[in-house]
């Protein structure tokens, strides 16, 4: 019997599930600072723009990893809470689309 016959086959991939290109938020205070992306109003399509993010894929999501002080606006498909609260800190908002939280 061949050794892939032999061999336990384990977990599931799911056909349709969603592929999310993830950022964190030390790398967009990175951005922010050298003047490569806009504090007023940072959404997916500025987030591309900037060169921070190849393509969307399913929509971007945000993590709080590293050091955020930018009093931003951040309008993306999804987003820790920790990254939530990371923005709020900082004085600014992280909107999370409906569309995408409803999927």
């Amino acid at each position: 019997m061949p050794l892939y016959q032999r061999l336990p086959k384990r977990g599931f991939t799911k056909p349709n599930r969603k592929a999310f290109a993830v950022v964190n938020l030390g790398l967009i205070q990175k951005f922010i600072d050298l003047g490569k992306l806009d504090a007023a109003s940072i959404n997916e399509d500025t987030l591309v723009a900037s060169g921070l993010i190849r393509r969307k894929k399913d929509g971007i999501r945000v993590l709080a990893k590293g050091d955020f002080t930018a009093k931003a606006n951040i309008s993306v498909t999804g987003a820790s809470a920790a990254a939530v609260d990371a923005v709020a800190k900082a004085g600014g908002a992280l909107t999370v689309a409906q569309a995408a939280a409803a999927e």
